[in-house]
């Protein structure tokens, strides 16, 4: 038996302990915590308030496939059962119960059994915490429960492996629930006398704001004092038949009116205390549930934004995490499955605020009309889309409001009043051609190599360590177990992309501000998917370059004056010279694959070109010579098969490697006056 273990099974009690729940149904002023929520107006409002914004809140499944890959589960066993409980109950019911059951009792159970005819084959039964007769517990958690029916119904004891269970901290046991409603005994006590006294109130005073005098002096026996208070009792007072109406008085009598108010009685300070009071037992803000004088909506707009990050995320973690610790494996989900509640939509405001935020991040329209037409509940067009422009994509609108396209200004803005100008020829029959060389900056090539230095004394300490602790063996005839080569190229590929990114952004609009285009013209969302496959393809290449380098050092066949003769030395080799020939070749091939890029997007069509040039290259491959000055289209390929020097979708390694050619793109005039 584990240490561990062995000092826990002596801190347990002998045997098994055998305790009643009643305590957590412990009456106040002789009323429970059932009659508390029926007649306390703030009770229940806080708690309804509490079960109704989680109960609205999506419950979804997903499958855990990596660090940085969820995969939504609407066809497994768990999200069936949780969005279909039993065949009384809703997902929105179930979640209702269980969160007004811990709030009111500090605890709720769900009883987990088969059920054939449900289409997850299990059903939930939410047990009420007036039907748990008591409880066997082994110190620290409970090991069964017994239910009662209160309405004459059997008794069942079940194993708390058939239940999970949702409980509330109590300090002094561990398996025992703590109501919330404790911790408002003294301040639901208090109201509790305050409606009785306020009943005893309207039930013994007369129904006149006032009380009558008369002058002193003035002989009146008992008999004529007590039939005058008998009258007023008996017309004036409680269901008199004259209440509400004006007393007539003998003479000499005076009415003295007296005006009574809920503040001179400190009636509305104790209902504002409760609420507070209620509110603050349950971390709830109680501006958000009674708003006060003088809230204004930005304030009501931020209360309702801290309601689901700080009040309700605690809560709905703790749901989530117990579903999926116990409900999970209890009904035979995958062991990568979890659950979450779905409060995006709750933080992230209004449509017209989450619309505004994810096309500003995304640079252009996100939702297709067909997805439009589904979130307004509309059928399928049946003739497909009802307008063929794609916004900025295709049709040339900047905006979706827009009625007429309005075209981005194709070259340089206007600077000091006059339009920016390209020369014109000496002839003046109009327009030159005007080109720029692509070209990246030594900071592009340094951030390159930043990345790749980072990620290779991040593989050093992990792979060096491996191979220290004697993991050789092959993986099933694969890699050696201290190679994990999914995790390294994944890893470089995301580092790399990041990089590229924004090294060709800068490339295309240096390109286009050469050629006089406004540079706003080009889209960089239109090209990630590009970068990640590229940016995946040269992880894949850099890791095997290194894989093959640990392989001949580890097998004895460098010879131990060169560098790399050692794991280590590899490792020293990657972080100096490849990382920077690598990067110094990879920032070039962005920077000539990101000019032919923009110059497609923003040029006019047919009125761009591109030509190979080896300027830059000292000793260029023979093939690459022969290209030099070889102009295409700007959609074309050269005679080689590339579309740019560097092209790694269309050129072999050994023709792409160390590759120093540049690409010169070139756009004619559109027509007289556009220059």
């Amino acid at each position: 038996m584990p240490l561990l273990d062995a000092l826990l099974t002596r801190l347990r009690p002998r045997g098994s302990v055998r305790f009643s729940v009643s305590d957590a149904v412990r009456a106040i002023e002789g009323k429970s915590v059932s009659k508390l929520y029926s007649e306390q107006p703030h009770l229940r409002t806080v708690v309804d308030f509490l079960a109704q914004n989680v109960a609205q809140l999506t419950p979804k499944c997903y499958l855990r496939n990596g660090d940085a890959d969820r995969e939504r589960d609407t066809t497994g066993v768990l999200p069936l059962l949780l969005g279909n409980p039993n065949p009384d109950m809703t997902a929105y019911d179930l979640m209702y119960s269980t969160v007004a059951d811990w709030a009111l009792y500090g605890r709720a159970v769900w009883l987990v059994g088969r059920d054939s005819k449900s289409d997850s084959g299990w059903q939930i039964r939410p047990i009420p915490p007036t039907w748990m007769a008591d409880c066997q517990s082994d110190g620290f958690a409970p090991r069964s429960f017994t239910f009662a029916n209160t309405y004459g119904g059997g008794r069942l004891t079940v194993d708390a492996s058939q239940c999970v269970v949702f409980t509330a901290y109590r300090p002094s046991c561990p398996d025992r629930a703590l109501s919330p409603v404790e911790s408002l005994r003294q301040t639901l006590a208090e109201q509790v006398e305050a409606q009785a006294f306020r009943r005893s109130v309207w039930d013994n005073a007369t129904r006149i704001s006032g009380f009558i005098s008369r002058p002193a002096g003035v002989e009146w026996s008992d008999a004529a004092a007590r039939r005058f208070k008998e009258d007023v009792r008996g017309n004036w007072g409680k269901r008199g038949a004259h209440a509400g109406g004006t007393p007539v008085l003998e003479d000499g009598m005076r009415y003295e009116p007296v005006t009574f108010s809920a503040r001179e009685g400190d009636w509305a300070a104790g209902v504002k205390l409760s609420r507070e009071d209620v509110a603050a037992a349950y971390h709830i803000n109680p501006a958000v549930i009674w708003p006060g004088e003088g809230q204004t909506y930005a304030s009501a707009k931020d209360n309702a934004r801290a309601l689901y990050a700080d009040t309700l995320m605690p809560l709905l973690t703790m749901l989530q995490k117990r579903i999926t610790k116990t409900l999970a494996p209890m009904v035979g989900a995958p062991e990568n499955e979890y659950v979450e509640f779905d409060i995006r939509a709750k933080l992230q405001g209004s449509f017209e605020e989450q619309a505004a935020a994810i096309q500003s991040a995304v640079g252009g329209p996100w939702m297709t009309r067909e997805e439009a037409r589904a979130m307004m509940n509309m059928p399928r067009e049946p003739q497909g889309d009802l307008i063929t422009p794609l916004n900025v994509l295709v049709g040339g609108m900047a905006s979706p409001t827009d009625t007429a396209p309005k075209l981005a200004p194709l070259y340089a803005p206007v600077q000091g009043g006059k339009s920016k100008t390209l020369p014109r020829s000496k002839e003046g029959r109009g327009p030159r051609r005007r080109s720029v060389k692509a070209r990246a900056t030594g900071e592009e090539a340094d951030a390159l190599a930043e990345v790749l230095r980072a990620f290779f004394e991040r593989q050093r300490k992990s792979v060096l360590a491996a191979i220290g602790a004697g993991e050789k063996a092959a993986k099933d005839g694969g890699a050696p177990s201290w190679w994990n080569p999914e995790r390294w190229n994944r890893e470089l590929a995301e580092d790399l992309a990041d990089a590229m990114m924004r090294g060709s952004s800068e490339a295309a609009r240096r390109a286009l501000e050469g050629l006089g285009i406004d540079p706003s013209a080009y889209y960089d969302e239109r090209t990630r998917n590009y970068i990640m496959k590229w940016a995946q393809s040269v992880a894949e290449n850099v890791n095997a370059v290194t894989f093959e380098q640990l392989q001949a050092a580890l097998a004895g066949e460098i010879g131990e004056a060169a560098q790399g003769s050692t794991p280590a030395g590899v490792f020293d080799k990657a972080e100096g010279v490849r990382a920077e020939s690598r990067a110094l070749t990879l920032a070039g091939q962005v920077a000539n694959w990101a000019a032919v890029e923009a110059v497609r997007q923003a040029a006019p069509e047919g009125e761009a070109s591109k030509t190979w040039r080896t300027h830059h290259s000292k000793n260029p491959r023979k093939g690459h010579a022969r290209l030099n000055g070889q102009t295409v289209g700007i959609d074309e390929k050269f005679s080689n098969g590339a579309r740019y020097p560097g092209d790694w979708s269309a050129l072999k390694a050994s023709e792409v490697a160390n590759c120093h050619c540049t690409v010169e793109v070139s756009v004619e005039g559109a027509g007289a006056g556009d220059f």
